[in-house]
């Protein structure tokens, strides 16, 4: 498939600025005080927890490959029970493969919030430049193009590129309010998902110009795409 049928990069996928509900009722007196703190505790803890499935997974992979990664290993050098890991993680694959779904949650965000006469194209495309930007380098994980090596690991990467598909249809779909039957929502979607797939490949052949082939798939779907779901004004 040519790169002009798919776009952008792993980035699918978006960081979900999840606002707390705890004190949204406008609490009074010393609980107002302390709700706040309490939930920057939890969220910390929360954190802490997740790093160190990180790191215990990295370690057994580090010493034993992948076929060492288990969830029960993982738990156990986490000291977290072993129900605690689906807190975290569907499965041991998504621990090397990053924060997808929080990525496309902030793709989704930036589509509903975006001037309306803003293409949508266009926010995406802001979005995850601006993603990008922050983004900090996950030394301590293994290079994607490793990792596609790994059969479970690859089929793992497409089982949530078409769930990242689907629900990136679903936001488009809503925010232009278009028919159950209308294919452009899925056509755009598809082709801002498929970039991952042009990134991914060229991270296992070209891995420092990953970035510029996930640019250049993107550009090619501008003259069609680009003033897709911009309403015109007055």
């Amino acid at each position: 498939m040519s790169p002009c049928a798919i776009v952008l990069h792993s980035c699918i996928i978006a960081i979900m600025q999840t606002n707390t509900t705890a004190g949204s009722r406008g609490p009074s007196g010393l609980g107002a005080a302390f709700a706040p703190a309490d939930s920057g505790l939890r969220e910390r803890k929360k954190q802490r927890t997740r790093q160190a499935l990180i790191d215990a997974a990295m370690l057994l992979y580090r010493q034993h490959g992948l076929k060492g990664v288990t969830i029960a290993e993982i738990t156990r050098i986490a000291e977290v029970a072993p129900r605690t890991f689906f807190g975290y993680f569907e499965a041991k694959e998504d621990v090397f493969l990053g924060r997808g779904d929080e990525r496309l949650e902030q793709l989704v965000q930036a589509i509903q919030n975006r001037n309306r006469r803003e293409p949508i194209l266009t926010a995406v495309r802001r979005a995850l430049r601006q993603d990008r930007d922050r983004s900090r380098p996950a030394q301590q994980r293994p290079e994607l193009a490793e990792l596609l090596h790994q059969p479970a690991i690859a089929h793992r990467l497409r089982e949530r590129w078409t769930r990242w598909e689907d629900m990136l249809a679903a936001a488009i779909a809503a925010d232009v309010r278009a028919a159950p039957d209308d294919p452009e929502p899925r056509v755009l979607a598809a082709a801002i998902t498929g970039a991952i797939r042009v990134a991914a490949a060229s991270a296992g052949r070209q891995p420092r110009r990953r970035q510029e082939i996930a640019d250049r798939a993107f550009d090619m779907l501008v003259d069609g795409l680009s003033h897709y779901g911009a309403e015109r004004g007055i």
